[in-house]
Order: structure tokens, then C-alpha cells, then sequence
């Protein structure tokens, strides 16, 4: 086949084409039995169904509402690999709990959460075996705001089979291309990565999407970029490590703090599952102390995950607290409670203090952590100063006494940001400031 000519435009309307066309197959879930929840902190699925009725297409609202969701599905006998599930019930908010989110249970195990952001799910079941899908809704708050009710449609649920060459093929051209929108005009990999992600595309059979043809070609066009870039390629090494960056008490109450937890918890035990080399960590002992008693479940897959290596429960304070505030013995108590939680519970001795999100820090503070055998230090919030911007990201902070303590500013932004953020993605652009900013 002779190459055809593509710009950027057109390869990402490419792109997003295979968004859809990755999934092989499909059978929607016409409708759900609904019923209210008390919203009670580790409310268990009803084993009766609800007598309402939610069907595709449904607008359902509320303010702070929890709702379930109850269908069961026997999976088609030619659903053979790779079966997923694909859910779309509502809009998500950002970091202020302003719209909907939701866990899902399979066979009355809490499996991962749903939401805009988590639609796809991996499910292990053989072809003729039911499947319960049972989901805790709930609606979501209005961010601080007056409340009011938030507004959702059921838009998709279905199972579904995903071509796993297909799938890989549409994360690559997404990376590639947003590859070139951040590299400089001046650097010449910049049309090199766009030259591949054509000559990957050329090679696919768009002539007839969903058919074997087009899978296997996909999958070709895969083993081709995976064989044009070669390591010395790859100039730069980014270490990613997962995280999730949950406020105990902020625009919500400590009831929603206790959901969030095992929503997010129960998702990454499903990433750790498809992604062997995925590794997470999260700081705050109240949390899992929260999903210790509301979600036994959970909380036994973080302590697998533990033993595994591959879940670091670490990061010193019992909470990441504000530093301008609490007394000195406050800060040491923190300490204290977080460090012997972690110590007790997973064998783990936290030897840094996570703390991203805190405006402002105690210059007492490495006099406290180098008594408390904690020797690093990892924030990000200071950048948020718009007068002036600290000119180091790894250095010695010396506190009042003249003890010191290794520090370390994330260096991630946000696009169109110049902050640092904890909230950085995976994409090209966010990967390239962690580059781009660090001036140490």
C-alpha cells in the first residue's frame, strides 16, 4: 500500500477513531434495578433488587444521593478473551466532589470504582457464566456551593470484548502524537514521531473496522513502532509511581472521604492486576484505618498488595496536616501515630513525609522529622506563590535550629500552569515539565 500523507489533525481524528473501534464485540444492559441507599458508611449490596427501573438513556439526579444499580448478566458464548465491561452513568467532577461517582460489586465483591473517569472494567468470568453488577451511585455535592440537584444520564452500559491490538495501537498514537505537540519545532524527533505514528496508521485495514483484518493489522502496526524505537532512543527516564491524593475533610463530609477511599483502592487493585509492573503508594494511615473497618475486603487486598512490594504504604503523618497552625507537639504527634500505624499494621518504617497540598510549612519541622528518624521531605505547594518562585526543586531545607532536611519539590505541571502539581498525568506534556522544570 503506497503511504498517504497525514497531518497531525488527521491522525488524531485517526485516534479517536479507535477509542470505538477497539471493542470487538459488545451486548448492552438494556435496564437496572434501582434502589435507594442509606448512604451509611460501607453499606453491603442489597441481595433483593430494587422494584425501580433505570434503562439506558435514564436521567437520574440528586444532591448527596446514593443509589443502587442491580443487573445480572449471563456472558455470551462468544465472549471468549478479554472481557471488560463499559459503564457511562454521569459527569465527574474535579477535586471538589461535584459529581457522581460510584462502586461497583461483581458477585457481591467490591471490584473497582465507576465513574467518568474509570468507565472500562475488566472483569474475569468464563462465556455462560452470570455476572451480578451491583453499583453504589451517588450523585455527588455542587463543590461548596449552594446545594442543588446534579443531573445524570445512563448513556452506556454493556460487556464488551476489547482487542487488546487495538487497544494498545490507540495509547500509542495518542502518545505519539502528543509527543509532537510538546517537543519544540527545533527538535527533529518532533516530525520523526509524527512519520511513525503515520506509518503505523497506513498499515492498519480501515476499510472494513471490526473485522479480523483490520484487528491484525492493528496489532502489525503495533510490533512495527515497538520495533522503531530503539532504547538509546530514549534519552530521559521519568520513574512514575501511582498515586491518589484524597483530602480527609474539605468540601465534603468525613462520610464521603470514607467511600472515596474504597473506590479508589478498589481500582487500583484492578490496575495492579492488568499492569504487573504498576506500583502504588498513599500516606494517610486515617484512610486506611477508615477502609480497615467500613471495607474489610479492601483493605485485605492493600495488605496483599504490601507483601507483593508492589503497594508502598509509607509517608509519616497520620494525616497530611497543615504545618501553620498545630503546636509543636501537634506535629510530633502526627508523626508519631502515622509512623507507628504503618510500623504496626505493614512491617513498613516511613522514612519520608509526603505532604503536597499544604500552604505553608513550620521552619521547626526538620528539627521534628530528623528526631523522628525521618530524613526526606516531598511537597509541591510552595510554587503556588505568585510573587516570587523558589530556585531549587532538590536541596537542603535548614530549619531555626540548623538541622536539616533532603527536599524535594515535584516539578509536574498541569497544562497552561506554571504551579507544580500532585495531580500529574501520564501524557507526554505533563511527563516533558517534569523535565522541563527541573533545574537541580
Amino acid at each position: 500500500m503506497p503511504f498517504r500523507f497525514y497531518d497531525y489533525e488527521r491522525l488524531n481524528r485517526a485516534a479517536g477513531r479507535l477509542r470505538e473501534e477497539r471493542w470487538k464485540k459488545q451486548l448492552p444492559i438494556e435496564s437496572f434495578a434501582a434502589a435507594e441507599d442509606s448512604g451509611k458508611n460501607g453499606e453491603q449490596p442489597p441481595a433483593v433488587p430494587g422494584k425501580e427501573i433505570f434503562r439506558l438513556g435514564d436521567i437520574w439526579s440528586g444532591y448527596d444521593r446514593y443509589v443502587w444499580l442491580d443487573a445480572t448478566v449471563a456472558v455470551p458464548e462468544d465472549f471468549t478473551e478479554n472481557l471488560w465491561g463499559r459503564f457511562d452513568f454521569g459527569i465527574t467532577g474535579g477535586g471538589n466532589n461535584s459529581g457522581f461517582e460510584s462502586l461497583l460489586y461483581v458477585n457481591g465483591t467490591p471490584w473497582q470504582g465507576v465513574d467518568q473517569n474509570h468507565q472500562d472494567v475488566p472483569l474475569s468470568a468464563a462465556p455462560g457464566e452470570k455476572l451480578r453488577l451491583q453499583f453504589r451511585l451517588w450523585s455527588g455535592l455542587v463543590g461548596g456551593g449552594r446545594p442543588r440537584n446534579n443531573d445524570h444520564k445512563i448513556k452506556l452500559a454493556a460487556l464488551a470484548v476489547l482487542d487488546p491490538g487495538a487497544d494498545s495501537l490507540y495509547y500509542w498514537l495518542r502518545c505519539l502524537l502528543g509527543s509532537h505537540q510538546v517537543l519544540e519545532d527545533t527538535n527533529p524527533e518532533k516530525g520523526h514521531v509524527l512519520n511513525l505514528a503515520a506509518k503505523a496508521w497506513d498499515m492498519v485495514e480501515t476499510s472494513d473496522p471490526g473485522s479480523q483484518e483490520f484487528f491484525d493489522s492493528c496489532a502489525r502496526a503495533v510490533s512495527f513502532l515497538e520495533s522503531e524505537l530503539p532504547e538509546e532512543a530514549k534519552k530521559v527516564a521519568v520513574t512514575v509511581v501511582g498515586h491518589t491524593h484524597i483530602d480527609s475533610a474539605w468540601l465534603w463530609r468525613l462520610c464521603h472521604t470514607r467511600e472515596k477511599c474504597a473506590r479508589s483502592f478498589s481500582t487500583v487493585n484492578r490496575l495492579m492486576e492488568q499492569y504487573p509492573d504498576y506500583v502504588f503508594m498513599h500516606t494517610q494511615p486515617q484512610q486506611y484505618d477508615f477502609v480497615r473497618h467500613d471495607y474489610p475486603e479492601v483493605y485485605q487486598y492493600i495488605k496483599n498488595r504490601a507483601r507483593e512490594g508492589r503497594w508502598e504504604p509509607a509517608g509519616g503523618m497520620w494525616v497530611e496536616c497543615d504545618c501553620n497552625l498545630p503546636s509543636g507537639e501537634s506535629l510530633v504527634r502526627q508523626i508519631l501515630y502515622g509512623t507507628r500505624f504503618f510500623e504496626q499494621e505493614f512491617g513498613n518504617k516511613s522514612t519520608y513525609l509526603w505532604l503536597p497540598d499544604v500552604f505553608g510549612y513550620s521552619a521547626a519541622l526538620p528539627q521534628i522529622l530528623k528526631k523522628s528518624e525521618i530524613e526526606t521531605f516531598i511537597t509541591t505547594k510552595i510554587s503556588w506563590n505568585d510573587q516570587n518562585f523558589l530556585p531549587y526543586d532538590t536541596f537542603e531545607w535548614k530549619g531555626i535550629d540548623g538541622t536539616s532536611v533532603i527536599t524535594h519539590f515535584i516539578t509536574t505541571t498541569s497544562p497552561g500552569e506554571k504551579s507544580y502539581t500532585y495531580n500529574g498525568l501520564t501524557d507526554p506534556a505533563a511527563v516533558k515539565s517534569v523535565w522541563d522544570n527541573y533545574r537541580n
